[in-house]
């Protein structure tokens, strides 16, 4: 069902209003407001969805990026038991996060437990504006000398 009807004497009706209007002249305020609406809406649901799907796609990639990583790494320490090798540590994916390295800090104190954290990956930090950078200390003067 679509959301503008066409009779057959030229005239739309909006669905929100019952009111039907001729083409040429304006719609009502009413009626604009609301297509504005259901297009911004409907505009920033679609952006969503692409943005979804990229970020769908992206984990997809390293899944199966990891998948190889994981493969050519166990191949290699077969090699390696072989040859007498120490072989690699497996990067272990954190259950619930599994795009996520996951960080343990061992301590040799007595008392200190071991702590876990995930690790995440820092986003590029915005530079300092110039004028809240530090001045340089040297600064060149000028001398006129009026003894010649």
């Amino acid at each position: 069902m679509s959301k503008k009807t066409e009779d057959q004497r030229g005239k739309v009706a909006c669905p929100k209003l019952n009111s039907k209007m001729d083409i040429p002249n304006s719609p009502t305020s009413k009626c604009i407001t609301y297509w504005k609406r259901k297009v911004k809406s409907e505009y920033m649901r679609l952006r969503q969805l692409k943005r979804f799907q990229a970020n769908m796609g992206a984990k997809a990639l390293f899944v199966a990026n990891f998948a190889k990583v994981q493969e050519k790494t166990q191949i290699l320490n077969e090699d390696w038991k072989r040859l007498r090798i120490q072989p690699v540590q497996l990067m272990k994916p954190v259950s619930g996060h599994p795009f996520l390295k996951k960080c343990t800090v061992e301590s040799n104190f007595p008392g200190f437990d071991s702590q876990d954290m995930l690790m995440r990956s820092l986003n590029t930090v915005a530079l300092v504006p110039i004028m809240y950078s530090w001045s340089p200390l040297q600064q060149n003067f000028m001398l006129y000398s009026y003894t010649l």
